[in-house]
């Protein structure tokens, strides 16, 4: 029975915190083939995240590519066909160019905005509006807490078998 109590201590609020971890956004890019003058492509063009978020390029084509910023801030490196870059992040806002830098005529932009701060802060909804993630997972952290530190009292104090522990008079 501890060793059920303790699992689900750890694992309830384990799995109610994951969302909070998958809640940074990632945005998926890709390298296209497109119809026009330059045969390949960044898609969404411009593409538009909120600060702290990452962006990650998969490259669609037969070639490799690169998604290189204009300042040389950051670069994914070459992409492989059907490959899918590291993540890069923005943690600021603005506005970010960037190109290939294997075809420079493929360039793209990455808009940045705040994270909006206008309105109050709100607890993190469990996905389909589930209630507060945090306040439950610590609560139940600490119940499970409790009832570990519960049951060890109770285990380290309970009477003994018929007999054990009585004070014996010594033999005179």
């Amino acid at each position: 029975m501890r060793k059920l109590l303790l699992a689900l201590a750890v694992a309830v609020p384990g799995l109610l915190l994951v969302p909070l971890a998958a809640s940074a956004a990632n945005a998926p890019a890709q390298i296209v083939d497109c119809s026009g003058a330059a045969p390949w492509c960044f898609s969404p063009n411009p593409i538009r995240v909120t600060a702290g978020s990452t962006v990650t390029w998969m490259n669609n084509t037969a070639p490799r590519h690169t998604a290189t910023s204009d300042t040389g801030a950051w670069t994914t490196g070459s992409i492989g066909p059907g490959g899918t870059s590291a993540a890069v992040a923005f943690p600021t806002a603005g506005t970010f160019p960037y190109h290939c830098a294997i075809h420079p005529s493929m360039t793209g932009t990455v808009i940045v905005s705040a994270a909006a701060a206008s309105s109050p802060p709100v607890r993190g909804l469990a996905s389909g509006g589930g209630g507060p993630q945090l306040p439950i997972g610590a609560a139940l952290l600490l119940l499970g807490v409790g009832l570990l530190a519960a049951a060890r009292g109770v285990r380290r104090h309970r009477p003994h078998g018929a007999g054990e522990g009585i004070d014996k008079l010594p033999h005179q």
